[in-house]
């Protein structure tokens, strides 16, 4: 038997309960990722790692943050704030806020 990880164990349990906070069973969960519930639930017991393209598919399945599922916290009020400004913005403009973004990040650490 493999040995479990205790990352893998903590991320296995953030995934179970996003999963279940979502309503969702094993079984729908991972017919919506494309993988078997064997895999999911091996995931959620620490026995496997996810990998990042899983990761992904996760957090945009059970609408839930990396921050939540890795370190098993939310993103902060100004976090989800920029955020959701961000995701307000047409996606042919976003490059364009994102680059902004970063000039003014750049001038702020200066100061």
């Amino acid at each position: 038997m493999r040995e479990k990880k205790e990352l893998n164990l903590f991320i296995g349990a953030n995934i179970q309960r996003a999963r279940e906070n979502a309503g969702l069973t094993q079984e729908k969960l991972s017919e919506l990722m494309d993988i078997s519930p064997n895999h999911l639930s091996a995931i959620e017991r620490g026995v496997y790692g996810i990998s990042l393209e899983n990761l992904y598919k996760l957090c945009m399945l059970l609408n839930e943050s990396a921050d939540f599922i890795l370190l098993g916290k939310a993103p902060s009020n100004a976090d989800n704030a920029i955020a959701q400004k961000i995701a307000a913005v047409r996606p042919e403009c976003r490059e364009q806020v994102m680059e902004g973004l970063s000039v003014l990040l750049e001038l702020a650490k200066k100061k």
